[in-house]
C-alpha cells in the first residue's frame, strides 16, 4: 500500500528539534530513574543502534519485514529469552526494547513482538526437537517470520472453544480449520496453530503445533486493515495439513495450558509497545507545543494546552511504573517456575490483563488528545502522531480486546469474596 505523500509544512526550527534522537533524550530522563544501571546501559546501546541502523532504512512505502534481519543481527528481534549466550534477557529488557522500537517505528514493533515474543516464546519454553531449534534460530536472527493462529471466525475472543480439529494419525497429525486476524500471517514462514481433537472437550484435547508455509494445504489471504498498511494480517486456512510429530509443542491437553501461560508474556510485551507509542506522542506534543507560537507565545504557555499535556504525562509515568512492575512479576514467576502453581498463574493473568488494558487504552488516549492539542499538523505525516494513533487502536485489541482484559480482572476481584 503506497503512502500518501503530503506537503512539508513543518517549520525548520521545529523540524530540527523534533528528531527521534531528541525524543529519546527526553524519554530517557523519565525512564532512567526506574531502571537498573545494566538496563540503562542496554537502553542507550539499543537506542544508538536503532538511530544508526534502523531509522535511515525506514521507508513508509515498504512493509516492515525488510527490517527484521537488521534487528536480528544484534539480537533485537526479542529480549525476553536468552539466546546466543545473551545475559540481558528477561521481560524488563523486552519491555525496554518494545518501548524504544515503538518510538522509532510503531508498526515495526507490532510485527516484531508477534514474531519475536508471541511466536518465539513458546518455542523457547516448550520446544524439544532439533527442528524446533532450527526454526527458533531462523526467527530470532530475523531471517524468517513467525505468527500465531488462535482466533477463529465466530469464536472471537473465545480462545477455548475452538473448531479447528487435530487428528492423530500415529506418525503425524492432520489439521483442519480456519484462523483469523493472524498478524504476519500472509508473509509468515512458520505458524503456531492451536486445535482440538474433540470440540466438546477443548481443554482436555487441545494441541499446540508448528506448521510450515511449504506444507501442502495451507492457504493464506490478507485482511484489509487500513491502520497498519506496512504489517500483514491475514486469514489462515488449514486443509488437511500434515504436521510431523517433531513439530509438536503441546501434546493433547497440554496445548491448553501452554496457550494460557503464553498469554501473560504476550500481554506484557504489548504493554511495552503501547507505552512506547504513548511516550512517542506525548514527547512529540511536548516539543511541538513549546516551539509552535500563537499570539507571540509558545502554545504550551496557554493553560488549555499545558495542563492537559501535564495530566497525560502524569498518567503515563504512573502507567510506565506499573508496566515495569508487571514485567518484574513475570520475571519472578519464570525464575521460581510458578506457572505450575494455579494461584500464581491466576495472579499473573489478572495483573498483566489490567496493566495491558491500562497501557493500551492510555496509548490511544494520549495519541488522540495530543493530536487535538497540536492541531491540524498532527493529522498530517509531518508528525508521527496520527500513525501512532492508528497503531495504538490495533494494539488495544491484540492479545484480547479491552473488555476481555476487564473481564479477567473483574473475575479475579470477584474471587476475593471467597476469602470471607
Amino acid at each position: 500500500m503506497k503512502k500518501i505523500v503530503g506537503v512539508d509544512i513543518l517549520d525548520e526550527e521545529v523540524k530540527e528539534k523534533l528528531t527521534t534522537e531528541n525524543i529519546y533524550k527526553i524519554f530517557n530522563n523519565f525512564i532512567i530513574p526506574l531502571i537498573s544501571k545494566e538496563e540503562q546501559e542496554f537502553l542507550r546501546e539499543l537506542e544508538a543502534f536503532l538511530l544508526k541502523e534502523i531509522e535511515p532504512k525506514i521507508n513508509l512505502n515498504n512493509e516492515v519485514y525488510e527490517l527484521f534481519p537488521i534487528l536480528g543481527k544484534k539480537n533485537y528481534i526479542q529480549r525476553l529469552n536468552s539466546y546466543g549466550g545473551c545475559e540481558r534477557c528477561n521481560m524488563r529488557y523486552e519491555m525496554l526494547l518494545a518501548m524504544a522500537c515503538s518510538i522509532i517505528d510503531p508498526e515495526l514493533d507490532l510485527a516484531r513482538v508477534v514474531t519475536g515474543v508471541i511466536f518465539a516464546n513458546p518455542l523457547f519454553q516448550f520446544g524439544k526437537s532439533d527442528r524446533i531449534s532450527e526454526i527458533l534460530n531462523q526467527i530470532v536472527t530475523g531471517k524468517k517470520i513467525g505468527c500465531i493462529c488462535i482466533t477463529e471466525k465466530y469464536q472471537g475472543s473465545d480462545a477455548v472453544n475452538m473448531k479447528t480439529e487435530v487428528l492423530d494419525k500415529g506418525d503425524y497429525l492432520i489439521v483442519n480449520g480456519e484462523k483469523l486476524y493472524t498478524t504476519n500471517g500472509t508473509v509468515a514462514d512458520y505458524f503456531i496453530v492451536y486445535g482440538v481433537s474433540d470440540v466438546s472437550d477443548p481443554r482436555g484435547t487441545m494441541y499446540q503445533l508448528i506448521a510450515e508455509k511449504d506444507y501442502e494445504g495451507i492457504e493464506t489471504h490478507r485482511l484489509g486493515i487500513q491502520s497498519i498498511p506496512r504489517v500483514q494480517v491475514g486469514q489462515t486456512i488449514f486443509n488437511s495439513v500434515k504436521i510431523p510429530k517433531e513439530n509438536i509443542l503441546g501434546t493433547k491437553g497440554v496445548g491448553y495450558n501452554n496457550l494460557f501461560s503464553g498469554l501473560v508474556a504476550e500481554r506484557c510485551a504489548i504493554i511495552g509497545s503501547s507505552l512506547g507509542i504513548a511516550w512517542l506522542t506525548a514527547i512529540t506534543a511536548l516539543i511541538y507545543t513549546n516551539l509552535r507560537t500563537q499570539f507571540n507565545r509558545p502554545i504550551y504557555d496557554f493553560q488549555g494546552v499545558s495542563f492537559p499535556i501535564t495530566q497525560l504525562f502524569i498518567e503515563l509515568m504512573a502507567a510506565t511504573e506499573l508496566g515495569f512492575r508487571s514485567a518484574s512479576e513475570y520475571n519472578k514467576t519464570i525464575e521460581h517456575d510458578h506457572f505450575n502453581q494455579p494461584k500464581f498463574v491466576k495472579y499473573n493473568a489478572s495483573f498483566s490483563s489490567g496493566t495491558k488494558y491500562l497501557a493500551s487504552n492510555l496509548a490511544q488516549k494520549i495519541s488522540y488528545e495530543t493530536q487535538q492539542l497540536c492541531g491540524g499538523i498532527a493529522f498530517t505525516d509531518n508528525l508521527r502522531i496520527d500513525k501512532a494513533l492508528e497503531v495504538s487502536k490495533v494494539q488495544e485489541i491484540i492479545g484480547g480486546a479491552r473488555n476481555i482484559q476487564l473481564y479477567l480482572v473483574s473475575r479475579a476481584i470477584k474471587n476475593m469474596i471467597s476469602l470471607l
